[in-house]
């Protein structure tokens, strides 16, 4: 009796995993979150090894229309405003095996980055050398807050 009963509990944990797993991964509508202004935290090399980040005086800028855009360094000022260059790296938004990549194109070169994760507030990539990036939505200081709202 006791054997019966724990392989009903068993079975039960495993197909609630297996449907959480399921329902997991970026969904189509996630990828509105893409466009806007990201700061990295974390890489993490397949090793394990990690590096995370502090403020960075960059941010990625990400634009996306129709699955296609462009992704640009910035450069946030204490205004709020950003400086930029001219220089914008194409993108398009690939489906492929139930999963979405960045497909990024620079002249001769180009790569592809899996989309792990996305939402309003966390973006984490894989690049084809297996490197983790973790970004958070930046958020600007407000240094002309008179601390009303």
């Amino acid at each position: 009796m006791r054997s019966s009963n724990y392989s009903s509990r068993c079975c039960l944990a495993l197909t609630v995993l297996f449907s959480v797993l399921a329902c997991g991964g970026v969904k189509e509508a996630d990828l509105a979150h893409l466009s806007g202004y990201w700061e990295i935290r974390e890489a993490v090399a397949p090793d394990g090894r990690s590096r995370t980040y502090g403020a960075a005086p960059a941010v990625d800028y990400y634009q996306l229309e129709n699955l296609k855009g462009f992704r640009k360094k910035v450069q946030p000022q204490a205004d709020g405003s950003f400086l930029a260059s001219d220089d914008a790296l194409p993108l398009e938004v690939i489906r492929r095996d139930g999963g979405f990549y960045l497909r990024f194109n620079s002249g001769d070169d180009h790569w592809e980055e899996e989309v792990l994760q996305l939402s309003a507030t966390t973006l984490q990539t894989r690049n084809p050398e297996g490197i983790r990036y973790t970004y958070a939505r930046y958020e600007p200081l407000n240094l002309h807050s008179d601390g009303a709202e």
